[in-house]
């Protein structure tokens, strides 16, 4: 069995490559990725610091690392932040370019857990080739936590999903086999026997269209990239992947709460023996460096984030946005990422079937 999904999975990875969200007019880079210059900097002198982030204009990714390079531009304006789009591979082709830098660069890497994830899988189960090695990036401070939900078309309900996962498997959107949310769904339906396979889709619109038009059963994403479409009745929030229940949706009917998969927001259609939360993973990601830079210049990148999210123009933004705020820094995030990836790791051994 193992052999078999690990086949699916190499089959349909290497037939696909997510280039993220939106679009914009792009350019050749040295390295041959696809990338798009940013006018995103509230500087105009000093020090220009580049921000390279790995998915395309548009998505929660993108728009977060313009925020942080606008305010990061305000409140220390001896810098001028500026982000570069560098799409291709689902965010290793910008892995790749950023681990072969020397560490004395000064550029910062939006980093997200989805590629560490993936990283480990493909050293340890060859799901996918790997030409980097994620110990030369350092991830330095959380600039991004997301809850992902499961949406359905409006009337569908968890308990129609699960039914189907079993009866001959769903079809869902949001990544590639075996992102952040392949792994997060894939692990809490294979607990009750289910399958689900991944459709790709080229950025987060086309993944919402997908479920819209009928394409797949649910979407898998973040709270931002639907909030528009809950509140239009297109789209409908079914789950949580969070030991809370989450607020702040607004339908045409009103604000709803969705439920989670543990605890007292645990959703009454899950088994309620289950332990379903190994399907909670860390999601969204962090600003960071070369491993092996100077210490002055991790100490100074921690400040400037600490000093983003202290300005309510990020922090009140991200509320907005209905992400979370969470934050970890220095050594100290290198240790979160390293239990998240060995929680994912986990979630895919419960996907296969291990």
């Amino acid at each position: 069995m193992k052999k078999k999904i690990l086949s699916m999975v190499l089959a349909v990875a290497a037939a696909v490559s997510l280039a993220g969200c939106g679009s914009s007019a792009t350019q050749s880079s040295p390295s041959g990725n696809t990338t798009t210059a940013n006018e995103s900097s509230a500087g105009g002198g000093g020090q220009t610091i580049k921000i390279i982030c790995p998915y395309g204009v548009g998505g929660t990714a993108d728009s977060i690392a313009r925020k942080y390079a606008l305010v990061a531009g305000k409140v220390r304006p001896e810098y001028n932040f500026i982000v570069e789009n560098m799409t291709g591979g689902d965010g290793f082709s910008a892995a790749n370019y950023y681990t072969d830098l020397d560490p004395s660069t000064k550029e910062l890497l939006v980093y997200g857990y989805g590629v560490a994830y993936r990283h480990d899988l493909g050293k340890k189960y060859q799901t996918e080739v790997v030409d980097f090695d994620r110990g030369d990036i350092y991830p330095v401070a959380t600039v991004d936590d997301r809850t992902w939900i499961m949406y359905g078309k409006p009337g569908t309900t968890l308990a129609d999903i699960l039914e189907k996962s079993k009866t001959g498997g769903i079809k869902m959107s949001g990544g590639n086999p075996l992102s952040d949310p392949h792994l997060a769904l894939g692990s809490l339906v294979a607990l009750g026997g289910g399958k689900v396979m991944v459709v790709p889709y080229d950025g987060g619109a086309a993944q919402k269209k997908g479920l819209i038009d009928g394409e797949v059963d649910v979407f898998v994403g973040t709270t931002q990239v639907a909030l528009e479409d809950v509140e239009a009745g297109t789209m409908a929030p079914i789950l949580a992947f969070s030991e809370n229940a989450f607020e702040g949706f607004k339908t045409p009917d009103g604000e709803i709460t969705v439920p989670g998969i543990a605890g007292d927001a645990k959703a009454s259609e899950l088994e309620a023996a289950v332990d379903y939360t190994g399907s909670i993973l860390a999601a969204g990601g962090f600003i960071a460096i070369r491993t092996g830079a100077d210490q002055a210049w991790i100490d100074e990148v921690i400040q400037i984030s600490k000093d983003v999210w202290a300005d309510p123009e990020y922090s009140d933004w991200m509320k907005e946005i209905k992400l979370n705020q969470f934050e970890v820094y220095g050594e100290d995030a290198g240790s979160h990422l390293e239990e998240a990836c060995a929680k994912a790791v986990a979630a895919f051994d419960t996907l296969n079937g291990q």
